[in-house]
């Protein structure tokens, strides 16, 4: 199977010096699942508010 993967990058705006970390997650990967993996790398503990934007011109946002 060939799956893609992709590099993903997050980081947190308006803070210096820039809080960011680098992942991979495969292109099945889901929204929730996504947000699982969001959670772990920042050493979060589900009790952030957070935003995913998706679409050109970031047209579609999810708030979690």
């Amino acid at each position: 199977m060939n799956e893609r993967i992709y590099l993903l990058k997050v980081q947190l705006l308006d803070i210096e010096p820039a809080i960011w970390r680098r992942f991979v997650v495969p292109d099945s990967i889901t929204l929730e699942r996504l947000n699982d993996v969001i959670q772990i790398v920042m050493g979060w503990t589900d009790s952030h508010l957070h935003e995913f934007t998706m679409g050109e011109n970031g047209t579609r946002n999810i708030r979690h």
